[in-house]
């Protein structure tokens, strides 16, 4: 992809919220937009793989799983907390976040490099 529309250049950004507590996949790098999303699965448009993400929860969230590898300790996010992760090359395609209270909004922002 190139700059300026893509999540390289630009990036993304998508707000939700999670009705009920539970897991909820987020995809980056996929053939399916947002109008394919779930309450358990959500889909970027602008896809590519993940440089650097910023998660703003209204309630406490958790990351349990990045690349489908599970973490030893979930990241736990508090809520009204900025959580900010930048890694030296594009490689996130998809996270697991788990909501720890019915309704949860979610902000998250992504960029590729």
């Amino acid at each position: 992809m190139t700059a300026g529309g893509t999540v390289e250049g630009i990036g993304d950004n998508k707000e939700f919220t999670i009705t009920s507590i539970s897991d909820v996949t987020l995809y980056f790098n996929s053939t399916q937009t947002s109008a394919d999303d779930t309450e358990t699965e959500r889909y970027f448009d602008n896809g590519s793989c993940v440089k650097s993400f910023t998660i703003r929860p209204n309630q406490t969230i958790q990351i349990v799983s990045i690349n489908g590898v599970t973490l030893t300790d979930p990241i736990t996010i508090f809520i009204n907390t900025v959580y900010t992760e930048k890694l030296d090359t594009p490689t996130i395609f998809k996270m697991v976040i788990r909501t720890t209270v019915a309704n949860t909004h979610i902000r998250m922002r992504i960029r590729g490099r």
